[in-house]
């Protein structure tokens, strides 16, 4: 049997932020951490001082809630990460360049339609063009990343 020193109030908010700490590891969010930091802060609290569970909520607040706003956006530069190449060309999947039939007119004032890679695909240009005719892809529209630029040949 354990000895009474051992079962106090501290351990099972040292069991929490273990388990939020692990819940962090399965869960696409990151604020689980936060709470596991809190859940620390009020274990070393009583480790120290005798509180009650009133004020170790409020110690779990504050801890969480400053941990969280100190430190989330240093914590996620560091999981993010950082790119120090964007020249690099083989995993850029953009098609500028690409020729491509246009399914549907293509105005000024109006988006048309073009085929690419099997699939029909918004598209502008800064002249119209009429459905069949063959077209260059030079860039994303100014409106949208899911509409594209074309050119004539």
């Amino acid at each position: 049997m354990l000895p009474d020193a051992w079962i106090s109030s501290w351990l099972p908010w040292f069991l929490a932020a273990i388990a939020f700490a692990t819940l962090e590891l399965f869960l696409p969010v990151f604020v689980f951490l936060f709470f596991g930091i809190g859940c620390l802060g009020v274990a070393l609290a009583l480790l120290v001082f005798d509180i009650h569970l009133s004020q170790q909520l409020v110690i779990f607040i504050i801890v969480t809630i400053s941990s969280l706003v100190m430190l989330r956006k240093w914590m996620m530069g560091i999981f993010r990460g950082v790119t120090t190449d964007r020249t690099d060309k083989d995993f850029d999947d953009f098609p500028y360049g690409e020729r491509v039939q246009v399914l549907r007119d293509i105005n000024p004032s109006q988006p048309g339609r073009i085929q690419h890679r099997g699939t029909a695909w918004d598209a502008v240009a800064d002249e119209s063009i009429e459905a069949g005719t063959t077209v260059e892809i030079i860039g994303y529209a100014a409106t949208s990343r899911q509409t594209f630029q074309v050119r004539k040949i």
